[in-house]
């Protein structure tokens, strides 16, 4: 053949189709690579560079290796690029496939997920699809369709059975951070179910984020962290999870201006600096948080706080749903936790009873959360009510200024936290303890929608889609503080 008939058939090659066979063979060259710019911000005059770690998360999206995979921890490592790419081009590998990108909010898809869509179609020159604003779903030339989803949790739906019948190839939350992680659960039951077979593909969940103190940290950055991914990821009952941390001086394309501009809002905010820039999971420096993380950390190290009168404290599951938490006191003592995931009435009044004679607890010393079927255990086990949205109890002459009686409680308990006088010294997992710290991280302050001037709590259900469970834990905890305001009746630094 000769050179130009060589060049002519070079020139007869669709560059999309060009593209469309390296991914499929593993070949991401013309995703990784391009010209970096020189120290002075100069693209002409740059140099040939590969983002390396991008490389290696679209090996892992590909590797039909792994069910779960969480990429990013910083600002500027080309997270959104990476997933919009992966989706487009197995959307357009595969024919007939079907994808979701999910994020929180309808608005969030359309502000963002949008314009990343349109920067990636417009970088690859690909022109040929349909996008339907009304149903939120992009179909392609092939069949392949990629589904915007919205994964807000709704207190109607907190099963998210409105996302979660739809059959899907793979698919990618965005900010994954600010979503609730029944979404991911529900949705993960939904992935690797459509064209898998056809192509020889295994379905997997994309996640990108941001370090947040939720369930991403403690579901992956943590794990990673103590080798616990690998143990966990042997067992094939569970599903294969990933960790892949990118900062942004890790992308060699991101301009220096970015970087500038990260450097100079970090100088006012240590927030942005540890957790955008450095990737740092573990620094907190939340405003709203009433009890220090340091102080949190050290509730099971306490052993200086003394012991002394016995109670009994208990959030029951409501209507048989979340954990049911029974813990035995001595003073400020957690003594021992008692915990059912699925628990009857039966079942939380004999525990009630064994703590009751193990510790010498009266009854007049214990309560339960009187919510859902808690009614039903305070009436068998014969023991106080605690009522959540009462009002709070009058300290000395001050009249309290509270929403409720739950309110009230958190924040004396943060009190307690941040004194160093609570001890947990009940015999718990690597697993409790975390979700305790987590759950006590939890304890922050909100603007009281109601009424301005009344102190007010994050709520539940907030909280419920941050770390994606109810805080049950805290609830079982903070009711302890009960005994002493109506013991003392007046604002004590004495908690005993």
């Amino acid at each position: 053949m000769t050179q130009q008939n060589i060049e002519s058939l070079i020139g007869n090659i669709d560059p999309l189709q060009l593209r469309i066979e390296l991914f499929r063979k593993g070949d991401f060259s013309f995703i990784v690579e391009g010209i970096a710019a020189n120290s002075e911000g100069n693209w002409e005059k740059g140099s040939l560079s590969k983002h390396l770690k991008q490389e290696t998360a679209l090996k892992i999206l590909t590797s039909n290796l792994y069910d779960l995979f969480l990429y990013g921890g910083a600002a500027g490592g080309a997270k959104s690029f990476t997933g919009m790419t992966w989706i487009l081009f197995s959307a357009l590998s595969y024919d007939n496939t079907r994808y979701f990108i999910a994020r929180n909010e309808i608005k969030d898809i359309r502000d963002s997920v949008m314009i990343t869509f349109s920067e990636v179609t417009d970088y690859f020159g690909i022109t040929d699809y349909h996008y339907n604003s009304v149903t939120n779903v992009i179909t392609l030339p092939n069949k392949s369709q990629i589904n915007l989803i919205e994964v807000k949790y709704k207190p109607s739906d907190p099963e998210y059975k409105d996302v979660g019948s739809t059959l899907y190839t793979s698919g990618w939350f965005e900010e994954a951070g600010e979503i609730n992680q029944k979404a991911v659960s529900v949705l993960q039951t939904r992935v690797n179910r459509w064209g898998v077979e056809k192509h020889g593909l295994t379905g997997i969940v994309f996640l990108t984020g941001n370090p947040a103190k939720n369930w991403t940290k403690t579901e992956f950055y943590d794990k990673d962290k103590n080798g616990d991914l690998e143990k966990q990821n042997e067992d094939p009952n569970d599903f294969n999870r990933k960790y892949l941390p990118c900062l942004v001086t890790e992308n060699p394309f991101i301009s220096d201006k970015y970087i500038r501009s990260l450097r100079n809002q970090a100088k006012n905010d240590q927030s942005i600096y540890q957790r955008l820039f450095k990737g740092n999971w573990d620094f907190d420096d939340n405003p709203y948080q009433l009890a220090e993380q340091e102080m949190i950390e050290s509730v099971f190290d306490n052993d200086h706080v003394q012991e002394g009168k016995t109670y009994l404290t208990a959030d029951v599951a409501r209507q048989g749903s979340d954990k049911a938490v029974i813990i035995a006191w001595s003073g400020w003592v957690a003594k021992e936790i008692i915990t059912y995931d699925k628990s009857s009435i039966p079942d939380i009044v004999h525990a009630i009873k064994y703590l009751r004679h193990k510790y010498r607890i009266p009854r007049t010393r214990c309560i339960a959360d009187g919510d859902g079927v808690g009614g039903g255990v305070i009436d068998y086990a014969n023991i106080k009510e605690f009522k959540n949205n009462a009002k709070p109890i009058r300290q000395g002459k001050d009249t309290p200024n509270y929403r409720n009686l739950q309110v009230q409680c958190l924040y004396l308990l943060a009190e307690v936290i941040n004194d160093g006088s609570l001890y947990i010294e009940a015999d718990l997992t690597s697993k409790q303890k975390e979700e305790i710290k987590q759950e006590l991280a939890q304890i922050q302050s909100a603007p009281n929608k109601r009424d301005g001037t009344k102190l007010d709590c994050k709520t539940k259900g907030e909280i419920n889609s941050d770390i994606g469970r109810s805080p049950d834990y805290r609830d079982a905890i903070f009711m302890r503080v009960f005994f002493d305001l109506k013991k003392t009746l007046n604002l004590s630094t004495t908690w005993n």
